[in-house]
């Protein structure tokens, strides 16, 4: 896969810069080949949130405003389904797309974060629903249902450009809320033996310390996870444990820098292991609040819908 040569290599091979590995197993530095696989998939993300990705037809290209998504239309992207639009009926309105790269052979599910209301009325139901494809785990009820009403579209769309480029890798991204929902669409299409590499920004806790064992279990065998965090982000933070939820491990958090700060190196890039590890982002706390950390990853990620407020 073209993402998996990353996470097949040992840790102590990838990693630039070395600290004393402290309790908590937190390290600082990773290959520039990984902070560029983050800016591309960054990039595919804020494809998700522009109109004109909506309602288009098959094959046409996933295009940007200005100059939002430059990597995704040098590879001359193409469209297999969309999802999401102004006038969407379902719930929870997730958006995104479906498209292929062929210069770097990719199957590239993309999600948006949140738009609107009812998106983050999905975001703060903290019920869990048991989730069926493992013991004990549980996962956040707006986040199965915004996958669910996402779910025949996606597998469809992926099983069409599978049957077309079958040597061709999937990866699943997204930010904020479709972050949640892009981790619930690649552990599904792990179970029907597809491996998968799922890159998110800004993603919410999604589940019980079950559900984030098992999904950073999959990893490498089914695909790598790439979770990454910005400073002080009050989402990633959110639903809160002493309700239950946990986070997958590894986080990749930038640091360093400020809340709009969008030019990281691969040194600035702390690495936090372990489910539940209450370093990196998860160390800055939610108070003062700071919505615009949660805009800014590697560039203004939603900046076709407008600045997230919180």
């Amino acid at each position: 896969m073209f993402f998996s040569q990353e996470v097949s290599i040992p840790a102590h091979e990838y990693l630039i810069f070395y600290l004393p590995l402290p309790a908590d197993n937190t390290t600082t530095g990773i290959t520039q080949a990984l902070l560029d696989n983050f800016k591309l998939l960054a990039n595919f993300t804020s494809a998700s949130y522009c109109p004109s990705n909506e309602n288009s037809t098959v094959g046409s290209p996933v295009t940007c405003t200005g100059t939002i998504c430059p990597l995704v239309e040098a590879d001359v992207v193409t469209s297999v389904a969309e999802f999401g639009s102004e006038n969407d009926t379902t719930v929870s309105d997730i958006k995104g797309y479906v498209a292929l790269d062929p210069v770097r052979s990719l199957i590239v599910v993309a999600f948006a974060g949140s738009g609107n209301v009812r998106n983050w009325l999905a975001d703060f139901t903290f019920e869990e629903l048991p989730y069926a494809d493992c013991n004990a785990c549980s996962i956040h009820s707006g986040f199965a249902t915004g996958w669910s009403e996402r779910r025949s579209t996606v597998l469809a769309a992926v099983s069409t450009a599978l049957l077309a480029h079958p040597d061709y890798s999937i990866v699943v991204t997204g930010h904020s809320l479709g972050a949640a929902v892009g981790t619930l669409a690649a552990v599904e299409l792990r179970s029907l033996n597809h491996s998968v590499d799922v890159y998110t920004y800004g993603s919410p806790r999604v589940g019980n310390e079950a559900f984030a064992d098992f999904v950073t279990s999959q990893s490498p065998t089914q695909g790598g996870n790439f979770r990454m965090t910005h400073v002080n982000d009050p989402v990633p933070q959110l639903p809160p444990t002493w309700v239950g939820y946990q986070h997958t491990s590894p986080e990749y958090w930038l640091s360093g820098g400020n809340a709009t700060t969008e030019d990281y190196g691969a040194q600035d890039v702390v690495v936090c292991e372990g489910v539940g590890n209450e370093g990196c982002n998860a160390g800055t706390g939610l108070v003062p609040i700071d919505g615009e950390a949660h805009n800014h990853y590697l560039g203004l990620i939603d900046a076709c819908s407008g600045p997230f407020s919180f």
